[in-house]
Protein backbone atom coordinates (compact mmCIF):
# COMPACT_ATOMS: atom_id res chain seq x y z
CA UNK A 1 0.00 0.00 0.00
CA UNK A 2 2.97 2.36 0.22
CA UNK A 3 4.19 4.30 3.21
CA UNK A 4 1.11 6.51 3.61
CA UNK A 5 -2.34 5.04 3.13
CA UNK A 6 -5.84 6.17 4.03
CA UNK A 7 -8.46 3.50 4.66
CA UNK A 8 -11.55 5.48 3.66
CA UNK A 9 -15.28 4.99 4.27
CA UNK A 10 -14.70 2.56 7.12
CA UNK A 11 -16.67 1.59 10.15
CA UNK A 12 -13.91 2.06 12.71
CA UNK A 13 -13.73 -0.12 15.82
CA UNK A 14 -10.91 1.36 17.86
CA UNK A 15 -10.88 -1.00 20.87
CA UNK A 16 -9.85 2.03 22.94
CA UNK A 17 -13.27 2.53 24.53
CA UNK A 18 -15.60 0.46 26.70
CA UNK A 19 -17.02 -2.98 26.06
CA UNK A 20 -20.11 -1.44 24.47
CA UNK A 21 -18.17 0.52 21.82
CA UNK A 22 -20.02 1.02 18.53
CA UNK A 23 -18.04 1.40 15.28
CA UNK A 24 -18.20 4.89 13.75
CA UNK A 25 -17.99 6.11 10.17
CA UNK A 26 -14.40 7.24 9.71
CA UNK A 27 -11.02 7.10 8.01
CA UNK A 28 -7.70 5.70 9.23
CA UNK A 29 -4.37 7.13 8.05
CA UNK A 30 -1.40 4.76 8.15
CA UNK A 31 2.12 6.17 7.92
CA UNK A 32 4.83 3.54 7.69
CA UNK A 33 4.31 0.92 10.39
CA UNK A 34 2.16 3.19 12.60
CA UNK A 35 -1.33 4.61 12.67
CA UNK A 36 -0.96 8.35 12.14
CA UNK A 37 -4.53 9.61 12.42
CA UNK A 38 -8.05 8.34 13.05
CA UNK A 39 -10.92 10.62 12.12
CA UNK A 40 -14.68 10.63 12.20
CA UNK A 41 -15.90 11.24 8.70
CA UNK A 42 -13.36 11.94 5.97
CA UNK A 43 -9.78 12.92 6.70
CA UNK A 44 -8.42 15.82 4.67
CA UNK A 45 -5.33 14.48 2.90
CA UNK A 46 -3.34 15.26 -0.21
CA UNK A 47 -4.52 12.43 -2.42
CA UNK A 48 -1.53 12.97 -4.73
CA UNK A 49 0.79 12.03 -1.87
CA UNK A 50 -1.31 9.41 -0.09
CA UNK A 51 -2.82 6.20 -1.38
CA UNK A 52 -6.56 6.19 -0.73
CA UNK A 53 -8.28 2.81 -0.38
CA UNK A 54 -12.07 2.84 -0.19
CA UNK A 55 -13.15 -0.08 2.02
CA UNK A 56 -16.80 0.59 1.19
CA UNK A 57 -18.21 0.44 4.72
CA UNK A 58 -16.22 -2.55 5.95
CA UNK A 59 -15.10 -2.57 9.58
CA UNK A 60 -11.51 -1.53 10.26
CA UNK A 61 -10.35 -2.88 13.61
CA UNK A 62 -7.15 -4.06 15.26
CA UNK A 63 -5.72 -7.31 13.96
CA UNK A 64 -6.08 -10.24 16.34
CA UNK A 65 -3.77 -12.24 18.60
CA UNK A 66 -3.72 -15.79 19.96
CA UNK A 67 -1.73 -16.32 23.15
CA UNK A 68 -1.69 -20.13 23.24
CA UNK A 69 -0.13 -21.30 19.98
CA UNK A 70 1.60 -24.50 18.96
CA UNK A 71 3.11 -23.71 15.55
CA UNK A 72 4.40 -27.30 15.42
CA UNK A 73 0.89 -28.68 14.90
CA UNK A 74 0.36 -28.89 11.11
CA UNK A 75 -2.87 -28.25 9.22
CA UNK A 76 -3.69 -31.97 9.17
CA UNK A 77 -2.75 -32.58 12.83
CA UNK A 78 -4.82 -35.05 14.85
CA UNK A 79 -3.21 -36.02 18.15
CA UNK A 80 0.09 -37.67 17.25
CA UNK A 81 2.60 -35.37 18.93
CA UNK A 82 5.35 -37.96 18.72
CA UNK A 83 5.10 -38.24 14.95
CA UNK A 84 5.53 -34.47 14.55
CA UNK A 85 8.45 -34.42 16.96
CA UNK A 86 10.16 -37.05 14.79
CA UNK A 87 9.10 -35.64 11.39
CA UNK A 88 11.83 -34.94 8.82
CA UNK A 89 12.91 -31.31 9.35
CA UNK A 90 12.41 -30.22 5.73
CA UNK A 91 8.83 -31.49 5.50
CA UNK A 92 8.10 -30.16 8.96
CA UNK A 93 9.36 -26.70 7.95
CA UNK A 94 6.82 -26.60 5.13
CA UNK A 95 4.09 -27.42 7.65
CA UNK A 96 5.27 -24.54 9.85
CA UNK A 97 5.10 -22.16 6.89
CA UNK A 98 1.53 -23.24 6.12
CA UNK A 99 0.49 -22.65 9.74
CA UNK A 100 2.06 -19.17 9.72
CA UNK A 101 0.26 -18.26 6.50
CA UNK A 102 -3.04 -19.52 7.91
CA UNK A 103 -2.74 -17.34 11.00
CA UNK A 104 -2.16 -14.14 9.06
CA UNK A 105 -4.85 -14.96 6.49
CA UNK A 106 -7.24 -15.41 9.44
CA UNK A 107 -6.56 -11.88 10.67
CA UNK A 108 -4.01 -12.86 13.34
CA UNK A 109 -0.79 -10.84 13.24
CA UNK A 110 0.51 -11.75 16.72
CA UNK A 111 0.92 -15.13 18.42
CA UNK A 112 2.48 -16.16 21.71
CA UNK A 113 4.11 -19.57 21.65
CA UNK A 114 2.95 -22.23 24.10
CA UNK A 115 5.43 -24.98 23.30
CA UNK A 116 6.86 -26.66 20.21
CA UNK A 117 7.60 -30.24 19.21
CA UNK A 118 10.96 -29.63 17.52
CA UNK A 119 13.13 -27.31 19.63
CA UNK A 120 13.69 -24.49 17.13
CA UNK A 121 10.27 -24.40 15.43
CA UNK A 122 9.16 -21.00 16.72
CA UNK A 123 12.64 -19.51 16.43
CA UNK A 124 13.18 -20.61 12.82
CA UNK A 125 9.69 -19.55 11.81
CA UNK A 126 10.03 -16.15 13.47
CA UNK A 127 13.36 -15.58 11.74
CA UNK A 128 11.95 -16.42 8.32
CA UNK A 129 8.91 -14.18 8.82
CA UNK A 130 10.97 -11.28 10.21
CA UNK A 131 13.35 -11.58 7.23
CA UNK A 132 10.43 -11.34 4.81
CA UNK A 133 10.85 -14.88 3.49
CA UNK A 134 7.41 -16.05 4.60
CA UNK A 135 4.03 -14.46 5.34
CA UNK A 136 3.10 -14.82 8.98
CA UNK A 137 2.37 -13.16 12.30
CA UNK A 138 4.65 -11.62 14.88
CA UNK A 139 5.83 -14.52 17.05
CA UNK A 140 6.75 -14.44 20.72
CA UNK A 141 8.72 -17.70 20.47
CA UNK A 142 8.52 -20.68 22.77
CA UNK A 143 10.73 -23.75 23.05
CA UNK A 144 10.13 -27.31 24.16
CA UNK A 145 7.63 -27.50 27.01
CA UNK A 146 9.05 -28.19 30.45
CA UNK A 147 7.75 -30.95 32.73
CA UNK A 148 8.28 -31.95 36.33
CA UNK A 149 10.09 -35.23 36.96
CA UNK A 150 6.96 -36.68 38.58
CA UNK A 151 4.28 -35.18 36.32
CA UNK A 152 2.75 -35.22 32.89
CA UNK A 153 5.55 -35.31 30.32
CA UNK A 154 8.07 -36.78 32.76
CA UNK A 155 9.12 -39.47 30.29
CA UNK A 156 10.98 -36.73 28.41
CA UNK A 157 9.78 -37.87 25.03
CA UNK A 158 8.31 -34.51 24.08
CA UNK A 159 9.36 -32.16 26.87
CA UNK A 160 12.41 -31.18 28.85
CA UNK A 161 12.28 -32.48 32.41
CA UNK A 162 13.38 -30.86 35.69
CA UNK A 163 13.55 -32.55 39.09
CA UNK A 164 14.38 -29.48 41.19
CA UNK A 165 14.82 -25.72 41.11
CA UNK A 166 18.42 -25.92 39.95
CA UNK A 167 17.64 -28.11 36.95
CA UNK A 168 14.68 -25.94 36.05
CA UNK A 169 16.76 -22.78 36.19
CA UNK A 170 19.35 -24.38 33.88
CA UNK A 171 16.67 -25.32 31.31
CA UNK A 172 15.19 -21.83 31.39
CA UNK A 173 18.61 -20.22 30.96
CA UNK A 174 19.50 -22.47 28.03
CA UNK A 175 16.22 -21.87 26.21
CA UNK A 176 16.48 -18.12 26.79
CA UNK A 177 20.07 -18.08 25.53
CA UNK A 178 18.71 -19.64 22.33
CA UNK A 179 16.16 -16.86 21.86
CA UNK A 180 13.02 -18.23 23.53
CA UNK A 181 10.84 -15.52 25.08
CA UNK A 182 7.79 -17.47 26.36
CA UNK A 183 8.65 -20.61 28.33
CA UNK A 184 5.89 -23.12 29.02
CA UNK A 185 5.78 -25.13 32.26
CA UNK A 186 3.44 -28.04 32.98
CA UNK A 187 2.36 -27.52 36.59
CA UNK A 188 -0.84 -29.55 36.51
CA UNK A 189 -2.21 -32.66 34.88
CA UNK A 190 -4.75 -32.91 32.08
CA UNK A 191 -7.78 -35.18 32.27
CA UNK A 192 -7.37 -36.32 28.68
CA UNK A 193 -4.43 -38.36 30.03
CA UNK A 194 -6.18 -40.51 32.66
CA UNK A 195 -3.08 -41.19 34.77
CA UNK A 196 -2.52 -37.43 35.11
CA UNK A 197 -5.90 -35.88 36.01
CA UNK A 198 -6.39 -32.13 35.77
CA UNK A 199 -6.47 -31.78 39.54
CA UNK A 200 -2.84 -32.94 39.86
CA UNK A 201 -0.21 -30.36 40.86
CA UNK A 202 3.45 -30.60 39.87
CA UNK A 203 6.52 -28.52 40.73
CA UNK A 204 6.55 -26.22 43.76
CA UNK A 205 7.02 -22.58 44.73
CA UNK A 206 10.79 -22.89 44.88
CA UNK A 207 10.99 -24.25 41.35
CA UNK A 208 8.63 -21.68 39.83
CA UNK A 209 10.25 -18.77 41.68
CA UNK A 210 13.66 -19.81 40.36
CA UNK A 211 12.32 -20.19 36.82
CA UNK A 212 10.60 -16.80 36.85
CA UNK A 213 13.76 -15.09 38.14
CA UNK A 214 15.89 -16.66 35.41
CA UNK A 215 13.40 -15.75 32.69
CA UNK A 216 13.25 -12.17 34.00
CA UNK A 217 17.04 -11.98 33.79
CA UNK A 218 16.81 -12.74 30.08
CA UNK A 219 13.85 -10.48 29.31
CA UNK A 220 11.55 -13.48 28.88
CA UNK A 221 8.49 -14.71 30.76
CA UNK A 222 6.89 -17.91 32.01
CA UNK A 223 3.57 -19.42 30.98
CA UNK A 224 2.00 -22.39 32.75
CA UNK A 225 -0.39 -25.21 31.92
CA UNK A 226 -2.42 -24.97 35.13
CA UNK A 227 -5.87 -26.53 35.23
CA UNK A 228 -6.27 -27.13 38.97
CA UNK A 229 -6.98 -24.38 41.52
CA UNK A 230 -3.79 -25.03 43.57
CA UNK A 231 -1.64 -24.94 40.42
CA UNK A 232 -3.25 -21.65 39.36
CA UNK A 233 -2.61 -20.14 42.80
CA UNK A 234 1.02 -21.31 42.74
CA UNK A 235 1.62 -19.91 39.26
CA UNK A 236 0.10 -16.57 40.22
CA UNK A 237 1.96 -16.07 43.49
CA UNK A 238 5.36 -17.03 42.03
CA UNK A 239 5.27 -14.59 39.11
CA UNK A 240 4.21 -16.68 36.12
CA UNK A 241 2.96 -14.24 33.46
CA UNK A 242 0.35 -16.31 31.57
CA UNK A 243 -1.81 -18.94 33.25
CA UNK A 244 -3.22 -21.31 30.64
CA UNK A 245 -6.61 -22.97 31.18
CA UNK A 246 -7.32 -22.10 34.87
CA UNK A 247 -10.28 -24.47 34.68
CA UNK A 248 -10.76 -24.99 38.40
CA UNK A 249 -10.65 -21.92 40.60
CA UNK A 250 -11.20 -21.34 44.30
CA UNK A 251 -10.95 -18.31 46.58
CA UNK A 252 -7.20 -18.77 47.04
CA UNK A 253 -6.54 -18.91 43.29
CA UNK A 254 -8.72 -15.87 42.59
CA UNK A 255 -7.01 -13.92 45.39
CA UNK A 256 -3.55 -14.82 44.09
CA UNK A 257 -4.46 -13.65 40.60
CA UNK A 258 -6.06 -10.45 41.93
CA UNK A 259 -2.96 -9.67 43.98
CA UNK A 260 -0.87 -9.53 40.79
CA UNK A 261 -3.00 -6.70 39.36
CA UNK A 262 -2.21 -6.10 35.69
CA UNK A 263 0.88 -8.31 35.72
CA UNK A 264 -0.77 -11.69 35.08
CA UNK A 265 -3.06 -12.88 32.31
CA UNK A 266 -5.38 -15.90 32.11
CA UNK A 267 -5.59 -17.62 28.73
CA UNK A 268 -8.51 -20.07 28.93
CA UNK A 269 -8.60 -22.23 25.79
CA UNK A 270 -12.36 -22.47 26.29
CA UNK A 271 -13.28 -23.46 22.74
CA UNK A 272 -11.04 -26.53 22.81
CA UNK A 273 -12.69 -27.84 25.97
CA UNK A 274 -16.16 -27.06 24.62
CA UNK A 275 -15.45 -28.77 21.29
CA UNK A 276 -14.27 -31.98 22.95
CA UNK A 277 -17.25 -32.08 25.32
CA UNK A 278 -19.60 -31.46 22.36
CA UNK A 279 -18.22 -34.58 20.68
CA UNK A 280 -16.38 -32.82 17.86
CA UNK A 281 -13.30 -35.00 18.44
CA UNK A 282 -15.21 -38.28 18.20
CA UNK A 283 -14.55 -38.76 14.45
CA UNK A 284 -10.85 -38.80 15.30
CA UNK A 285 -11.06 -41.45 17.98
CA UNK A 286 -11.88 -39.59 21.20
CA UNK A 287 -15.05 -41.40 22.22
CA UNK A 288 -17.87 -40.15 24.42
CA UNK A 289 -16.71 -42.62 27.07
CA UNK A 290 -13.19 -41.19 27.00
CA UNK A 291 -14.52 -37.65 27.26
CA UNK A 292 -16.60 -38.58 30.29
CA UNK A 293 -13.64 -40.35 31.89
CA UNK A 294 -11.44 -37.30 31.34
CA UNK A 295 -13.67 -35.18 33.56
CA UNK A 296 -13.91 -32.57 30.81
CA UNK A 297 -17.70 -32.05 31.12
CA UNK A 298 -17.28 -31.06 34.78
CA UNK A 299 -14.18 -29.08 33.90
CA UNK A 300 -16.05 -27.10 31.24
CA UNK A 301 -18.74 -26.12 33.72
CA UNK A 302 -16.10 -25.08 36.24
CA UNK A 303 -14.18 -23.04 33.68
CA UNK A 304 -17.25 -21.11 32.55
CA UNK A 305 -18.09 -20.30 36.18
CA UNK A 306 -14.47 -19.38 36.87
CA UNK A 307 -14.23 -17.02 33.92
CA UNK A 308 -17.22 -15.12 35.25
CA UNK A 309 -15.42 -14.77 38.58
CA UNK A 310 -12.25 -13.58 36.84
CA UNK A 311 -14.22 -10.90 34.98
CA UNK A 312 -15.77 -9.71 38.23
CA UNK A 313 -12.32 -9.62 39.86
CA UNK A 314 -10.82 -7.64 36.98
CA UNK A 315 -8.20 -10.27 36.11
CA UNK A 316 -7.03 -9.69 32.49
CA UNK A 317 -8.06 -12.41 30.04
CA UNK A 318 -6.31 -13.01 26.73
CA UNK A 319 -7.61 -15.23 23.95
CA UNK A 320 -5.80 -18.40 23.02
CA UNK A 321 -7.03 -21.83 22.29
CA UNK A 322 -4.71 -24.76 21.52
CA UNK A 323 -5.90 -24.64 17.91
CA UNK A 324 -4.62 -27.12 15.37
CA UNK A 325 -6.46 -30.37 16.04
CA UNK A 326 -9.07 -31.37 13.49
CA UNK A 327 -11.82 -30.54 15.95
CA UNK A 328 -10.28 -27.08 16.53
CA UNK A 329 -8.83 -26.67 13.07
CA UNK A 330 -6.26 -24.06 12.10
CA UNK A 331 -8.03 -21.01 10.72
CA UNK A 332 -10.94 -21.20 13.17
CA UNK A 333 -9.11 -19.25 15.88
CA UNK A 334 -11.88 -16.67 16.40
CA UNK A 335 -14.19 -19.44 17.60
CA UNK A 336 -12.56 -18.82 20.99
CA UNK A 337 -14.13 -15.34 21.01
CA UNK A 338 -17.53 -16.77 20.12
CA UNK A 339 -17.39 -19.10 23.12
CA UNK A 340 -16.68 -16.12 25.40
CA UNK A 341 -19.85 -14.47 24.13
CA UNK A 342 -22.09 -17.53 24.13
CA UNK A 343 -20.91 -19.27 27.30
CA UNK A 344 -19.42 -16.56 29.52
CA UNK A 345 -21.73 -13.67 28.63
CA UNK A 346 -19.12 -11.24 27.33
CA UNK A 347 -20.23 -8.61 24.88
CA UNK A 348 -18.72 -9.11 21.41
CA UNK A 349 -16.46 -6.08 21.99
CA UNK A 350 -15.31 -7.45 25.35
CA UNK A 351 -14.45 -10.74 23.66
CA UNK A 352 -12.57 -8.89 20.91
CA UNK A 353 -10.57 -7.03 23.57
CA UNK A 354 -9.15 -10.37 24.76
CA UNK A 355 -7.52 -10.75 21.32
CA UNK A 356 -6.54 -7.10 20.83
CA UNK A 357 -6.05 -4.42 23.49
CA UNK A 358 -5.45 -6.89 26.35
CA UNK A 359 -2.50 -8.45 24.54
CA UNK A 360 -0.33 -5.39 23.89
CA UNK A 361 0.71 -4.93 27.54
CA UNK A 362 1.46 -8.66 27.85
CA UNK A 363 3.99 -8.63 25.02
CA UNK A 364 5.24 -5.08 25.58
CA UNK A 365 4.03 -3.68 22.25
CA UNK A 366 1.95 -0.62 21.38
CA UNK A 367 -0.49 -2.94 19.67
CA UNK A 368 -4.15 -3.90 19.61
CA UNK A 369 -5.89 -0.52 19.30
CA UNK A 370 -6.78 1.78 16.41
CA UNK A 371 -5.30 5.08 17.57
CA UNK A 372 -2.47 7.41 16.59
CA UNK A 373 0.93 5.98 17.46
CA UNK A 374 -0.15 2.34 17.67
CA UNK A 375 1.38 -0.26 15.38
CA UNK A 376 -0.59 -0.49 12.15
CA UNK A 377 -1.70 -4.11 12.46
CA UNK A 378 -5.26 -3.92 11.17
CA UNK A 379 -8.05 -6.22 10.08
CA UNK A 380 -10.63 -5.11 7.52
CA UNK A 381 -13.76 -7.26 7.77
CA UNK A 382 -16.98 -7.15 5.77
CA UNK A 383 -19.57 -7.03 8.55
CA UNK A 384 -19.96 -5.82 12.10
CA UNK A 385 -18.24 -8.07 14.67
CA UNK A 386 -19.69 -5.95 17.49
CA UNK A 387 -23.10 -7.32 16.55
CA UNK A 388 -22.03 -10.85 15.58
CA UNK A 389 -18.49 -11.81 16.58
CA UNK A 390 -18.81 -14.95 14.43
CA UNK A 391 -18.16 -12.87 11.29
CA UNK A 392 -14.48 -13.01 12.28
CA UNK A 393 -14.52 -16.74 11.47
CA UNK A 394 -15.73 -16.32 7.88
CA UNK A 395 -12.86 -16.28 5.35
CA UNK A 396 -15.08 -14.62 2.76
CA UNK A 397 -15.48 -11.60 5.04
CA UNK A 398 -11.76 -10.99 5.58
CA UNK A 399 -11.19 -8.14 3.18
CA UNK A 400 -7.59 -7.36 4.12
CA UNK A 401 -5.00 -7.75 6.85
CA UNK A 402 -2.28 -5.16 7.47
CA UNK A 403 0.86 -5.89 9.46
CA UNK A 404 3.29 -3.05 10.15
CA UNK A 405 1.22 -0.94 7.78
CA UNK A 406 1.79 -3.25 4.80
CA UNK A 407 -0.66 -5.65 3.22
CA UNK A 408 -0.18 -9.11 4.72
CA UNK A 409 -3.32 -10.62 3.18
CA UNK A 410 -5.82 -9.39 0.63
CA UNK A 411 -8.98 -11.08 -0.62
CA UNK A 412 -8.81 -10.41 -4.36
CA UNK A 413 -12.43 -11.47 -4.91
CA UNK A 414 -13.70 -8.68 -2.66
CA UNK A 415 -11.93 -5.98 -4.64
CA UNK A 416 -13.07 -7.11 -8.10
Amino acid sequence: MGERTVLRNAKVLTCTDGTDEVPFDGDVLVDGDRIAEVGRGRLAVDEAAVRVVDVRGATVMPALADCHVHTSWPLDFVFDHGAEAAAPPAAHALDLAAVARTFVESGYTLVVGAGVLQPDDDLLLKGAIDDGLLPGPRIVPSGLMIADAHGLGADGGLMEVAADAGQLREIVARQCDGGVKALKLFVSGDGVVPEHPSEDVYMDDEMLTAAVAEADRHGAFLTAHARSAPSVAMAARTGVKVVHHACFLDDEAIAALEARGDDVWVCPGLHYLWAVVQGHAEPWGITAEQVEASGYPRELEAQVEGLARLRDAGVPIVAGGDFGHQWTHHGTYAAELQRYVELVGMTPVEAIHTATRNVGPLVGLDWGEVRPGALADLLVVDGDPTVDVAVLQDPARRVAVLKDGAVAHLDPAWWL
